[in-house]
């Protein structure tokens, strides 16, 4: 399963959301008697972010989580390709609609036509 954060944070919130996701899965196999999956959680942001704090997140992730947890970092910008096709299960960008650098519409996002002024 492969989980990936847009626009992550450096500081402790870094791997609040995925490290949530990841014990929701586990949780939820757990009570139906599943083996949880193996996951893989990337983060992601611009690569002028500090990594260096991000990564000693990554490692504390890897060695908490039953079962491991394949831990990973994709510099870039989320207005850009970033992944193959089908690959990614849970995506998830809580912080970073207030550092947008673009405007963007639904129109856009969806690769349509028209005019980004309406109602």
């Amino acid at each position: 399963m492969m989980i990936v954060d847009l626009g992550c944070s450096t500081g402790p919130n870094a791997l609040a959301l995925v490290s949530i996701t990841v014990e929701a899965i586990h949780a939820n196999c757990l009570q139906f008697q599943q083996p949880p999956p193996e996951v893989c959680v990337l983060l992601n942001d611009l690569p002028e972010n500090d990594f260096n704090t991000v990564v000693k997140s990554l490692v504390t992730l890897r060695q908490s989580s039953d079962p491991v947890a394949v831990t990973g970092i994709t510099p870039g910008s989320f207005y850009e390709r970033l992944f193959t096709s089908e690959s990614l299960h849970l995506v998830c960008s809580s912080n970073s609609l207030h550092w947008l650098s673009k405007h963007m519409t639904l129109m856009s996002i969806l690769g349509m036509k028209g005019s980004s002024h309406g109602a």
